[in-house]
């Protein structure tokens, strides 16, 4: 269960391979004061982050305030959904209680006709937080090269869930009123996102990646492992509940 009063659940399907989740306003304050006011490394991020935007800049937090209040708490819970770890660490205590941090924290200045192709992130656990959406994805659905689509998806955020041939598109389709929303999700998850159109103004995220303190070169490559085990079971559970969800509507 998320304790942290800075979180407020979206949606709450324990199933999901992600976390939908609101931010306090206190938390969005800090993060917007984080990015106005420069508080930035000197690491450009556009040659190193797969984004085909204008412009992406690592952030520096002095302190943990987001991480202590937000992250933290997000990665504990997803860390012990899984219940090796949690009897391995709290009950067995075969192995150290696990530690995480924050490895990488930037943000991304998306316009029009711009994107972020497909990819993975590194570490263990990462986030998108939405700061600004300049658009309505009512609107951005019915533009003329959407309308006729059988899947519209301009202006989208997009998760990939599986691998290979089989891959099940989990779309967000996004508005202004996701200001505020963040959707954490372990780093294997594939993601994309797709251009918007008609206006000037930029959407801006913050994204990050979190590190297990602990877990060495080999265990990871384990890990990865396992995931991509359990990336396809979680895929064949995804499509049996929306073919279920079908068949109740």
């Amino acid at each position: 269960m998320l304790k942290s009063p800075h979180i407020k659940v979206q949606s709450k399907k324990d199933d999901d391979p992600f976390l939908d989740l609101r931010v306090s306003k206190n938390i969005m304050n800090y993060l917007w004061d984080i990015i106005e006011n420069n508080k930035i490394s000197d690491v450009d991020g556009n040659n190193i982050l797969a984004g085909n935007i204008s412009k992406s800049v690592y952030l520096q937090e002095n302190g943990n305030f987001f991480y202590d209040n937000v992250l933290k708490d997000c990665a504990e819970y997803m860390y012990y959904r899984d219940w090796n770890n949690y009897y391995n660490e709290h009950i067995a205590k075969i192995t150290p209680l696990a530690e995480f941090r924050l490895d990488d924290l930037w943000v991304n200045y998306q316009r029009q006709t711009e994107f972020n192709p497909c990819h993975q992130h590194g570490g263990m656990f990462s986030f998108a937080l939405f700061m600004k959406i300049p658009t309505k994805w009512q609107e951005q659905h019915t533009l003329p090269i959407a309308a006729n689509s059988n899947t519209p998806a301009a202006s989208d955020f997009q998760f990939l869930l599986g691998r290979g041939s089989e891959v099940q598109p989990i779309p967000f389709p996004l508005s202004p009123d996701d200001e505020g929303r963040m959707l954490f999700f372990p780093s294997w998850l594939g993601h994309q996102v797709y251009p918007f159109y008609g206006t000037e103004e930029i959407r801006i995220t913050v994204s990050g990646n979190l590190k297990h303190e602990e877990r060495t070169e080999h265990q990871s490559i384990e890990w990865m492992e396992m995931r991509g085990e359990q990336m396809e079971k979680e895929l064949r559970a995804w499509n049996e509940k929306t073919k279920q969800r079908k068949l109740n509507e």
